[in-house]
């Protein structure tokens, strides 16, 4: 363990304690004779029928009981009065946070006579809160086919949630928590616990410090719509994971699980299997260090995968090209730079720079690595599909103490090693594989939790955690270097950051493009301590709490050191009308190259309050009235070195002049105008670290902004439930609610913004020059400032409307029922339009001037001295309708979940860094969003067959012990808009006419839409199209497993598993080219994995 991680674990040690989520449950019930009265001062007793753990209760005046923060676990309650017989009640499974309800009727009679109630209870109607809210239990997570034994997978199983990717894999390696989208919610809005501590990377808020190993789980529990005041950092759903623990018998096993792609089948597009070796194997242990009082459950697992990427189809220069002949490339002209003089014979070899050749090198080196390359000059002519290794290894450790009947403890310990390699980058990813990475991420999280039981009606639980990480990519190999190709260009700015001798980032308009290196560090630490008292009088349950979190998060901006340089004929004054030509000639349309890289220390703090009453109000009505305050503080970097742009101090009277080639002209206005920096300087303490941190430059900058550059917000957030059970046996519920859900933005926004932002790192753009002398001939001269993202300084808090109304019945045999309207309306979210985008009008007016008289892009914007402004606004908005349809049946040898949502999801923006072709106009983006699916059905199931003929040894060994389960799924496909390219910029395709559907008979791979309804928009106007006007293939997939269990001797199984993912191995096409312009305009160009084929065998004892 590293010093930093020591000093971490000490404070928590040291700690009060604190809270992130709940974690435990409560059972509650009334107590009643004969007739139907009250039975006041019974005794309840609650016991944990694994630990043997009990929590007592009684009865009050109405005969209701209640009793609070009981760990997940199965329950029995006893219940005990005067002149009535005892009533039992085992088989009571309660959940992270669960509420059930157990009502005894007793029965006159003589104490010592029991009336025992024996059963495993399924899912059972909530009549104490309306919240929507699912979990997936401890059958289904060790039972179900889970591809890549990701627990992630699990959250796709309930009503309202999308699947947004269906390469599991792919989503193991990555650490990711956004392959779905709940409730119309944007996927980095989940808030991810485990145990109920934060398990998030606050830069993205879509990466896990921690990922769970299954084999380390009890069950995952997601609350979705209209749950409790207690909890609110994310505006989205609540995910929860709840990990095993120890019991007073001692419990194990060994596992492993294998795949090779011997046994799999290739993708749609794949010209064969791709190689596959996956190793999944560990142990865990669990059981009792003193009996009914100390417990622990430990264990490790490993995943070793040699896996290949997704096959890349990649479009790269032919041999002839790369020498300088494109006479093989059929339409089209070369001409001499400028001019309209042909080239003769289309041939460019004698005017290649050494700077083109070194491009058409790099080109010459990626055509080794591909799978396959045709010599033909047509798109996607290579293919890619290289090694992709990921080895991870988790060590997990859990401790419950039992002190006495008022103090209880619990703590655990995690620890996650990532080690992932990627061909194209990690990050910063290549087309082409240039910069291969290998990206290793340690991850630790401690965990520490206090309830103490003052009296029956009073508990304080108070709870510490900390989760960090200390991330890196290093790159691999050689092929990033400058020197083997043959670069000479000189570099503006003098050092090159960590790889001085880089190549540059090249894209070549109509051609794969190639990324030079770029550094990356990323450490998080996030540590919460909360602490949460509950009350318990008469028919109310009160519970306060507080809660602080502290993160901190180390970053650098990663911008282009070694240079940027684009490519392509579209307003290039001195274009070959051939992108690729005008590389060989050096001729770029765009060279952008970044002063230093810098590193942003990122601390927040955020502070939560929260009162909530739990009312029974009549013994079938309860409802849940709170209230939560959250102080949601910006980032800030300690060095105060970050600064914002702001429109209202942009001053015309000091703007800058810019030449009609977009160079600034010398000693004209002010290049800084309408920034300011963050704070009142770089602390003195900092200022080694930053680079010219108080220089001149610096300085002329005003100081003065927040240092988080935004204000902070103090918002309230009421949340209200109801239950009502019409009926007097509770077998029905009618359920409702309303909540505001305020989110905390991530940091990506901050850290791509503020910190690589003039005048601390300053980013510079030319237009139309050559790459050997990008200034012009003028060493003075200064482009435009590359890209900036400021934030808005009046950006709020966004927040999220849930509400929620829902019937709830107890079917017969065993079966649960609910069906649910839930709506969420989206208020504040981010978007970054580019604010400085000239407008159309004088885009249009430019391009119809003679090229000798045309202006660059960054000439003709409103804030001179800048090229893009994507402005960080908090201004998109969201609506999300649906009807929600859920069964299940959770006992007996057949169980099953099926869940199935028709929704509607539009939006004006589908993610924080979305841009559009009209930056002032929400309406011209409203739309479904990116991750609508209208219909998601998706269904469980587990089967354990009876065994035949019980009375003989071989049939029980053969016959007995067979289980089958699956997970079957179907979605319709998500929203594309058309566009086009024109002489101006890509923009919104025309609509002609026509149906945009296909009959189903007439869609093919190359064709899936009508694409005669649509045609590029003459240069007059926008396009009319709307935002959303395709819709793309759907998804199915049907993974199965099968399993047989061996007994070994009593209390000892061997049991064997064979899963299969996409069994029946669908196509699952996506990838659909929306461009018109494009040559695979209506194709679908990708599809999901084939089928594959996974094998298990385990030890249980």
């Amino acid at each position: 363990m590293t010093l930093n991680s020591a000093r971490i674990a000490f404070a928590l040690w040291l700690a009060a304690g604190a809270w992130a989520q709940t974690n435990v449950g409560r059972i509650s019930g009334t107590v009643l004779d004969p007739s139907g009265a009250a039975v006041p001062g019974a005794s309840v007793l609650v016991m944990n029928q694994d630990t043997e753990l009990s929590w007592k209760a009684s009865s009050d005046a109405r005969g209701f009981y209640v009793v609070t923060n009981l760990p997940p676990g199965t329950y029995s309650v006893t219940v005990e009065a005067p002149g009535f017989k005892k009533f039992v009640r085992s088989g009571n499974v309660l959940v992270a946070d669960g509420r059930i309800t157990v009502d005894a009727t007793l029965q006159v009679g003589d104490a010592v006579e029991t009336v025992q109630v024996t059963e495993v209870v399924g899912e059972t109607v909530n009549t104490v809160s309306g919240e929507i809210s699912r979990v997936v239990d401890s059958e289904q997570v060790q039972d179900l086919a889970l591809n890549g034994r990701n627990y992630m997978q699990l959250v796709t199983l309930i009503p309202g949630a999308a699947l947004l990717n269906d390469d599991q894999l792919a989503l193991t390696t990555s650490l990711s928590t956004t392959g779905q989208a709940i409730n119309g919610n944007r996927p980095n809005t989940s808030n991810v616990t485990v145990d109920g501590s934060f398990n998030l990377d606050a830069g993205s808020n879509g990466s896990q410090i921690n990922n769970i190993g299954v084999d380390f789980i009890r069950e995952v529990q997601v609350q979705t719509s209209s749950f409790s005041a207690e909890y609110g950092r994310q505006s989205g759903a609540s995910v929860n994971v709840v990990t095993r623990s120890g019991g007073n018998q001692f419990h194990g096993g060994l596992f492993e699980f294998v795949r090779n792609e011997k046994l799999d089948a290739r993708s749609f597009f794949s010209p064969e299997r791709p190689s596959l070796r996956f190793n999944n194997f560990g142990w865990s242990l669990g059981g009792p260090l003193i009996r009914s009082k100390l417990f622990f459950f430990g264990g490790q697992e490993w995943k070793l995968i040699r896996r290949y990427t997704d096959v890349a189809r990649r479009t790269l220069p032919t041999r002839a090209e790369r020498a300088g002949d494109f006479s093989v490339r059929p339409g089209g002209s070369l001409n001499y730079p400028g001019t309209s003089q042909p080239i003769p014979n289309r041939n460019a070899a004698p005017l290649i720079t050494p700077d083109g050749k070194a491009i058409a090198q790099v080109y010459e080196r990626m055509e080794r690595y591909a799978v396959s390359y045709m010599d033909t000059p047509t798109g996607n002519n290579a293919i890619y599909q290289m090694p992709n290794p990921f080895d991870a290894r988790q060590d997990l450790l859990r401790l419950d103490y039992k002190f006495n009947d008022r103090h209880n403890l619990f703590w655990r310990y995690t620890h996650d090693d990532y080690d992932v390699k990627d061909p194209f980058g990690t990050f910063v990813v290549s087309q082409l594989p240039t910069v291969p990475g290998n990206r290793v991420r340690p991850a630790y999280s401690l965990q520490l939790t206090h309830t103490w039981v003052a009296t029956p009606r009073l508990v304080n639980e108070a709870k510490g955690n900390a989760g960090w990480h200390s991330q890196r990519v290093f790159l691999i190999g050689q092929d990033w270097k400058r020197e083997p190709y043959g670069f000479q260009f000189p570099q503006l700015f003098a050092g090159g950051g960590y790889y001085p001798d880089g190549i540059p980032d090249v894209s070549v308009s109509g051609f794969s493009s190639f990324r030079g290196p770029t550094y990356y560090v990323s450490t998080s630490t996030d540590i919460s301590f909360r602490d949460v008292l509950t009350y318990i009088r008469g028919a109310h349950t009160l519970k306060a709490g507080f809660q602080a979190t502290r993160n901190r998060k180390d970053a650098n901006g990663r911008p282009p050191l070694t240079g940027n340089v684009t490519f392509n004929p579209s307003g290039n004054t001195r274009t070959t009308g051939n992108a690729f030509a005008d590389a060989l000639l050096g001729n770029f349309r765009t060279y952008v190259e970044t002063e230093y890289d810098p590193l942003g220390m990122f601390r927040f703090s955020q502070y939560d309050a929260f009162v909530t009453d739990q009312w029974r109000i009549a013994r079938q009505f309860s409802v849940e009235i709170g209230m939560r305050f959250q102080a949601i503080l910006p980032a800030y970097a300690v060095g105060n070195n970050l600064a914002n742009f702001v429109p209202a101090l942009y001053d015309p009277a000091k703007e800058v002049t810019l030449t009609s080639s977009g160079l600034i002209v010398p000693g004209s206005g002010f290049i800084y105008n309408g920034l300011i920096r963050a704070g009142d300087g770089v602390p003195k303490d900092q200022l080694g670290r930053i680079p010219d941190g108080n220089s001149p430059k610096v300085l002329s900058v005003p100081a003065g902004a927040p240092r988080g550059l935004y204000k902070s917000s103090y918002p309230l957030a009421p949340r209200f439930s109801f239950a009502w059970a019409p009926f007097k046996n509770s077998r029905t519920a009618v359920r409702g609610g309303f909540g505001l859900f305020y989110d905390r933005n991530d940091l990506t926004g901050i850290v791509q913004g503020g910190l690589p932002m003039p005048p601390f790192a300053e980013s510079l753009q030319y237009e139309n020059g050559n790459i050997i002398n990008p200034t012009g001939g003028s060493p003075t001269a200064r482009g435009a400032f590359d890209t900036i993202r400021p934030m808005d300084p009046e950006m709020k808090a966004p927040y999220s409307m849930n509400y929620s109304l829902s019937i709830q019945r107890q079917l017969p045999a065993g079966l649960f029922l609910e069906t649910a309207y839930i709506g969420n309306q989206g208020r504040h979210f981010m978007r970054q339009p580019d604010i400085n985008q000239p407008a159309f009008s004088v885009l249009r007016q430019n391009q119809d001037l003679p090229a000798a008289q045309r202006k660059v892009t960054n000439a003709l914007r409103p804030y001179k001295g800048y090229s893009q402004i994507l402005m960080r606004l908090a201004d998109a908005n969201s609506n999300y309708n649906a009807l929600q349809v859920y069964l299940t049946r959770r006992k007996g040898r057949v169980t099953m979940t099926a869940a199935y949502t028709w929704a509607k999801t539009l939006t004006d923006a589908s993610s924080n860094s979305e841009a559009s072709e009209e930056p002032f106009s929400r309406r011209f983006n409203y739309g479904p969003a990116s991750f609508d699916r209208r219909h998601v059905f998706v269904s469980t199931f587990n089967l354990k067959a009876p065994t035949p003929f019980k009375s003989f040894a071989l049939s029980r060994a053969v016959l007995g012990g067979w289980e089958l389960s699956g997970i079957a799924r179907a979605q319709t496909g998500p929203y594309s808009s058309v566009s086009a390219n024109t002489d101006i910029g890509t923009r919104r395709a025309d609509y002609i006419g026509g149906d945009v559907k296909l009959p189903a008979g007439e869609r093919t791979v190359n064709r899936y839409f009508n694409t005669a309804a649509f045609a590029a928009p003459p240069p007059s106007r926008r396009g009319n199209t709307g935002a959303g006007i395709i819709e793309g293939p759907g998804l199915q997939l049907f993974d199965f497993s099968i399993r047989k269990q061996f007994r070994i001797r009593e209390g000892k199984t061997l049991r064997f598993q064979g899963d299969m993912f996409n069994a029946f191995n669908g196509a699952n096409l996506r990838g659909l080219s929306t461009n018109v312009s494009s040559r695979d305009f209506g194709a679908l160009t990708a599809s999901g994995p084939g089928r594959n084929v996974q094998l298990g065998l385990r030890i249980n004892f």
